[in-house]
């Protein structure tokens, strides 16, 4: 491996195992008996609203700055974040650092798409890129179950640790090596353009203005959106389970269990995506295959924990591909592909949010189904 890929390769697998080593401890990092379930739902979706805010805006940053300035910001906002969450125990300053967490999530990934794109094995390294993201979703669950026993914040501590090494590759040699196409084409553009460019630069906010005219257009007038808020409905139910499992399971699951059964569900998701990248269905079977299995997760949740969160990642994992299909087929663009993630990001942040709303009137387990059947529902909805 070339140190470019190593410097990239590297910092998802620490950016993503550190945002879900938090998942396992949640009852301790906000309170145990003292905390509730509110504070461990703010502590599971700050990560993904931080992301959610940050993705576009980023991503237009990084067209604009470079994208190798905003990785090795969304890198450093990690390991600060990382380090507050390992050494502080207030929850507002775990509640802040998770949100910042999420805010370099949301500057990593749209610069490091932008750049694998510009590779010549553009479609090897991609694959190897989402392999090593569920990876380290995988690993960062595991391994924070494995490693309570040695303390609650053991695997926090060691996930900042490689993101650490990371940003170090990134600010080295190293991390220079990832746009030098982009350098070079810096180099030989025609005299004529850059008046155009220089003054294109000088304010953001029209060009905000104008990707949010183009987010309108694509939303309303196109299954953008139905696509859209099926996939925030996916990953909102799928999100809603994942937070409050350790809760639900506290009296029959023990740290390596949950850990081991949440990190199944990644290692399932890894699978299917393979699966239903190389099955000649069309999108819309394979999106509602991906719901069916996630929603039957969902339900056997409540008996079989290993094998529903297998079946939700199944089902994530194949519905993904489904969606992206379908987007792909509106707009292939960069900020179509950015505008769907935010779908995810929403799901995840704000699903857990809404859902806590109804764990005390209601039960986990009458919640865990409502979601379920709210999830079913979008079959019932026509793409074209």
């Amino acid at each position: 491996m070339n140190l470019k890929k190593l410097a990239l390769y590297s910092s998802v697998f620490a950016l993503q195992g550190l945002s879900n080593a938090i998942i396992p401890v949640l009852p301790e990092l906000a309170g145990g008996d003292s905390g509730g379930s509110a504070i461990s739902a703010l502590l599971f979706s700050g990560y993904f609203i931080g992301a959610l805010l940050a993705l576009v805006p980023l991503g237009i940053l990084a067209d604009r700055i470079g994208n190798l300035k905003v990785i090795r910001f969304g890198m450093l906002l990690t390991v600060f974040s990382g380090l507050f969450i390992a050494f502080s125990d207030s929850p507002w300053i775990l509640g802040i650092s998770r949100f910042l967490e999420g805010v370099g999530c949301g500057a990593f990934f749209p610069a490091a798409f932008s750049v694998i794109a510009e590779w010549e094995d553009s479609q090897q390294s991609l694959g190897e890129f989402n392999f090593l993201l569920n990876a380290g979703l995988a690993a960062g669950v595991f391994f924070s179950g494995m490693l309570a026993e040695f303390g609650i914040k053991t695997a926090i501590i060691s996930f900042t640790f490689l993101a650490g090494l990371s940003c170090i590759l990134l600010l080295s040699e190293a991390g220079e090596l990832l746009s030098p196409n982009r350098r070079e084409k810096k180099l030989t553009l025609p005299e004529s353009e850059k008046p155009v460019r220089n003054q294109q630069d000088t304010s953001l906010l029209p060009e905000l203005k104008n990707y949010m005219g183009k987010a309108r257009e694509i939303l309303f007038k196109t299954d953008f959106g139905k696509i859209w808020g099926i996939t925030a409905l996916l990953y909102g139910a799928t999100g809603l389970l994942t937070a409050n499992y350790t809760d639900y399971s506290a009296g029959f699951l023990t740290k390596p269990e949950i850990g081991l059964a949440i990190s199944a569900s990644y290692l399932a998701a890894m699978l299917s995506s393979l699966i239903a990248g190389r099955a000649n269905i069309n999108s819309k079977k394979i999106i509602r295959t991906g719901v069916i299995l996630a929603a039957a997760g969902i339900f056997l949740s409540v008996k079989l924990p290993l094998l529903a969160f297998f079946l939700i990642g199944a089902g994530g994992g194949t519905a993904v591909i489904g969606l992206i299909t379908a987007v792909s087929r509106i707009s292939s663009s960069g900020f179509a592909m950015g505008l769907f993630n935010t779908g995810i990001y929403a799901g995840l942040g704000l699903g857990p949010i809404f859902g806590s709303f109804f764990l005390e009137p209601f039960g986990y387990e009458a919640v865990f189904f409502g979601s379920a059947l709210v999830l079913l529902a979008v079959l019932f909805v026509e793409l074209e």
